[in-house]
């Protein structure tokens, strides 16, 4: 739920959307709120919190060789999961590298966005040089266990 809501800047007047969320926590329209039920139609105080961007994945044994990481959206509600082989989960999953689910043009791939740049996911395991280009077997980018990445030419 969310209205328009207008305020005076330098004589002119601005336009922001205002959500109910952001109304109950008392927070600026575009801090990231997530609902901790994951109902966006809950919006009792107890159920909302701001979401930190920049704390680490949870996660979910898949098994013995397999860890998912849970992606999340920018609020905080869980998208999709992301397979890692358990020998990279001290590499990937730590703070200051939350991974999300990502488009550019028709490319999908796995990134977490840090103060250094944008990491792809399947590059930091891989780590290719500048001749190479990380390649899915299966063609799923959310599939990044060892056993189904490659290095290939360019």
């Amino acid at each position: 739920m969310q209205t328009l809501i207008t305020s005076k800047v330098d004589g002119k007047t601005v336009s922001a959307k205002q959500t109910i969320q952001s109304v109950i926590l008392d927070v600026s329209p575009k801090a990231p709120i997530k609902h901790l039920n994951g109902n966006t139609l809950d919006n009792r105080k107890e159920n909302l919190e701001l979401y930190n961007k920049n704390l680490k994945n949870d996660c979910t044994k898949i098994d013995h060789e397999t860890m998912g990481i849970i992606l999340r959206d920018k609020f905080g509600n869980s998208k999709d999961t992301a397979l890692i082989s358990m020998e990279d989960v001290d590499d990937v999953v730590k703070d200051g590298y939350n991974w999300v689910f990502y488009k550019k043009g028709t490319e999908l791939m796995v990134v977490a966005n840090t103060p250094e740049g944008r990491i792809r996911l399947d590059e930091l395991i891989m780590s290719p040089d500048e001749t190479l280009k990380v390649h899915h077997i299966n063609l799923n980018p959310l599939d990044n266990r060892r056993k189904n990445l490659e290095n290939k030419l360019i």
